[in-house]
């Protein structure tokens, strides 16, 4: 779907907004006047995957020099992406 009508969207379920393909325009006669973005739920296996790759590509990286080898781009923000940090960020309280 490329766009959808302002009309249109008061009608649409969420199950169809969901099954969207990705950004949507939404559209007031010939005029843009939005864009619906679907939010898609993550798979926590595929995520799982990722955490499990980032945890093995921190290994043995000093973050330091990490931070030294990035510093001609810009400012660096240091984050830990270990398991155990982004379990505890993500814990439900």
């Amino acid at each position: 779907m490329a766009s959808i009508g302002i009309r249109e969207l008061q009608k649409i379920s969420a199950e169809t907004i969901g099954a969207l393909e990705g950004p949507t325009t939404i559209t007031s006669g010939a005029r843009t006047v939005g864009l619906l973005i679907p939010l898609k739920t993550a798979d926590p296996n595929r995520l799982a995957a990722v955490l499990r790759r980032a945890e093995q590509f921190a290994r043995g990286h000093d973050p330091v020099e990490d931070d030294a080898a990035l510093a001609p781009y810009g400012p660096v923000d240091s984050i830990d992406w270990s398991i155990e940090t982004v379990r505890a960020l993500t814990a439900k309280p």
